[in-house]
């Protein structure tokens, strides 16, 4: 049976999941599950996952919830060392990545997307961007320092995750990496090595943004 995605392209580890995949040339399906349209909340999904949450991948009679987990669970069955390599040591400058960005990149930039975008008064804006800020310099001397990619000379997984989530605070226009010109040349090459999967994977979100900013 081929795998099954579950997604909402509003989302960024649905994103980032389905370029992931794809430019690991994993064959899979989109389920598209609508989060406006409350979807997540219906019974059929209910019974997939009791969280509701996006995204889950299927495989066969097989579910699977949390994106990194699938990462992990799609490296011992597919080639994806081009993004996921083998090597130990550089495998584990990845996972570093990809733990830390949970309760950083993650929800620092959604926090401001939340906030600015749909309104949701989380905490004053400014006290979230402040927080973004601290985390975009922690982002770029901690794990970027004078590498091209995060865990070094080649792009990985936890590129992709990344910069998928870095799109979200800048829906209204935002320029997040303003004071930040290491940052916005390593976005710009990671960007440019994922194409074309990256636009096809923000096709939504950026017509969603262009509706946000025509009505600022």
């Amino acid at each position: 049976m081929v795998l099954k995605l579950y997604l909402d392209y509003m989302s960024q580890p649905c994103r980032a999941l389905d370029m992931f995949m794809k430019m690991s040339k994993i064959p899979f399906v989109v389920h598209p599950v609508a989060l406006r349209k409350g979807e997540h909340r219906q019974d059929w999904f209910k019974k997939i996952t009791p969280l509701r949450k996006v995204p889950v991948l299927q495989d066969d009679n097989f579910y699977l919830t949390e994106s990194i987990a699938m990462v992990r669970y799609l490296a011992g069955s597919y080639p994806t060392e081009a993004l996921y390599p083998k090597n130990l040591k550089l495998r584990a400058k990845i996972d570093e990545y990809l733990e830390w960005q949970h309760v950083n990149t993650r929800i620092l930039s959604s926090k401001v997307f939340l906030i600015e975008n749909l309104k949701i008064p989380l905490e004053p804006l400014e006290t979230a961007v402040e927080n973004m800020e601290k985390m975009l310099y922690q982002l770029e001397t901690m794990f970027l320092k004078d590498k091209d990619f995060i865990a070094g000379d080649q792009l990985t997984v936890a590129d992709i995750f990344a910069i998928c989530e870095l799109m979200q605070p800048t829906m209204s226009g935002r320029d997040i990496f303003e004071g930040h010109p290491k940052l916005r040349e390593w976005f710009q090459r990671a960007k440019a090595a994922t194409q074309p999967h990256f636009n096809e994977a923000h096709a939504v979100f950026n017509a969603s943004a262009a509706r946000v900013q025509n009505k600022l």
